[in-house]
């Protein structure tokens, strides 16, 4: 109840300006020039996007009359915002500590990372690789008006114009890339990416899902959908950081939102042929999902690939999904699980069937080797962690009862688990292909350095980031890189 009064209070505090000079002061506010960025997180961005979302559901832009905005006010306003971080739900208050790591993670990593050449040239190559006729290829310029390839180095060319020009640009800024890209395609890239200030309020209430509920504050701001503004032919990115988020994954989401059923048929095998190309460069021993297939009753699972090393087997299954709403902003297990359960919960069960088959009755193209390990690859993080944390903060029930009639020896140990995005992928079969490590060892380091706090890591890129070598992008990723840059001025 104190929460959702002192939101009531920041509201009637910013009500009554224009919504246009509110929004300015925070733009200012949250990208002042400041020494690090320690300091600009500092001023915690995630707030201030929150609170620019409430400005344009709460005001009007250039209304007939309106308060002034003065330097005093506006603080006030962020003062009152930033209290509301007392009010929210404490560690201790939560079922297990770790689910209320995650909905800080979903809510405040997106303003932390860098430009990510390895995410912007994995995004390159799933879709702008597919045959000119392929069905997300074709749906996405019906949809667009845009080629993928020719989107995808508008948005690069526009991010490093923002980073130039700092705040606003228009068209006329992009005059010098016109004969490579065409004038057409940027203006079209620019109108996909932004808002217009106008029509700000109706399309962030279709972009909302909090309904006005304790949800909202660990929700990821609806400006991933449109994090340019504009007014009167000019652009103003309202975070760089957002921007990039939405450009590393904007074909993804649009396809995605517009038709899920028809997107996922097409992307789970776009996905898996993908991940493929990190263990062929990875020049790992693996089997294939149709390999392993061969021979296996009905009712046994299986998984897109397992690794053979001397003494071990890297199960790999391919999930090609990101959480909806619920499953970042909620710290209630049930939800959670509810929301993985098609995804990392299943693949659990699928590699530990396969496996007891194994074990039991073996197959051909496969032994039963001694140490086994599960790697769930997602298309989007999922910040669920090991399998050992997964089960104690959200599965216990559903592991269990998968792990009964799994025999003990073929169980896959909970530790042995671990879920991990693409990118993390990307740099896990470059470690393999540039060192002497294999796919055990990686995840034997992880293993341990989990068994202790003090070393224990939030997700996989960490573990891969404690190695005593350079983490370097997989080369199989360069030709899309050099093609998204030869036209960046």
């Amino acid at each position: 109840m104190q929460y959702q009064r002192k939101i009531k209070k920041v509201k009637s505090l910013l009500r009554g300006y224009d919504a246009a000079d509110l929004a300015d002061a925070l733009y200012g506010y949250m990208n002042a020039n400041v020494k690090d960025d320690v300091e600009r997180l500092r001023r915690h961005p995630w707030l201030i996007m929150l609170i620019l979302k409430w400005n344009f559901l709460e005001n009007r832009v250039h209304p007939q009359s309106s308060k002034a905005l003065s330097d005093k006010k506006f603080m006030r306003i962020l003062d009152t915002a930033y209290d509301l971080g007392n009010l929210v739900k404490m560690p201790t208050e939560v079922t297990h500590f770790r689910n209320m790591m995650r909905n800080i993670a979903f809510q405040q990593f997106i303003y932390q990372k860098q430009l990510s050449a390895t995410s912007v040239a994995t995004n390159h190559r799933l879709f702008s690789e597919l045959p000119e006729n392929h069905r997300l290829k074709t749906k996405f310029k019906s949809m667009t008006s845009i080629d993928v390839k020719d989107f995808n180095k508008c948005c690069l060319v526009i991010y490093a114009a923002f980073q130039k020009y700092n705040k606003t640009i228009s068209i006329n800024d992009f005059e010098i890339v016109f004969d490579k890209l065409g004038r057409d395609n940027i203006q079209k890239t620019l109108d996909l990416l932004s808002i217009d200030i106008f029509q700000a309020k109706q399309l962030i209430k279709e972009n909302d899902f909090s309904n006005g509920t304790y949800s909202e504050w660990y929700e990821q701001t609806p400006f991933l959908n449109f994090p340019l503004i504009k007014y009167k032919e000019k652009y103003t990115c309202v975070n760089i950081y957002v921007l990039l988020r939405t450009i590393e994954q904007y074909i993804y989401n649009l396809l995605k939102l517009d038709d899920p059923e028809y997107f996922m048929d097409s992307f789970g095998k776009i996905f898996e042929s993908y991940l493929k190309n990190g263990l062929v460069y990875s020049e790992c021993t693996y089997l294939e999902e149709n390999a392993l297939k061969k021979g296996l009753p009905k009712g046994v699972g299986v998984v897109d690939f397992v690794i053979t090393e001397q003494e071990s087997s890297i199960f790999i299954d391919a999930k090609g999904v990101e959480l909806p709403y619920l499953g970042k902003v909620s710290d209630d297990p049930k939800v959670i699980l509810g929301k993985v359960k098609s995804s990392a919960l299943k693949a659990i069960k699928q590699a530990n069937s396969l496996n007891n088959h194994i074990y039991q009755h073996g197959i051909s193209s496969l032994d039963h080797k001694e140490n086994n390990y599960l790697l769930v690859v997602t298309y989007k993080e999922l910040y669920l962690g090991s399998g050992q944390t997964f089960y104690d903060s959200i599965a216990k029930e559903a592991i269990d009862e998968i792990y009964k009639g799994i025999f003990n020896d073929a169980r896959i140990p909970l530790k042995n688990i671990y879920f991990i995005s693409v990118e993390s992928f990307d740099y896990l079969c470059s470690v393999i292909k540039r060192s002497d490590l294999t796919f055990a060892k990686v995840l034997e380091h992880a293993k341990e350095a989990d068994q202790d706090t003090p070393t224990m890591k939030f997700d996989f890129q960490q573990h891969l980031e404690s190695l005593d070598i350079d983490i370097l992008r997989p080369d199989y990723l360069s030709n899309a890189i050099k093609e998204l840059t030869d036209v960046v001025p």
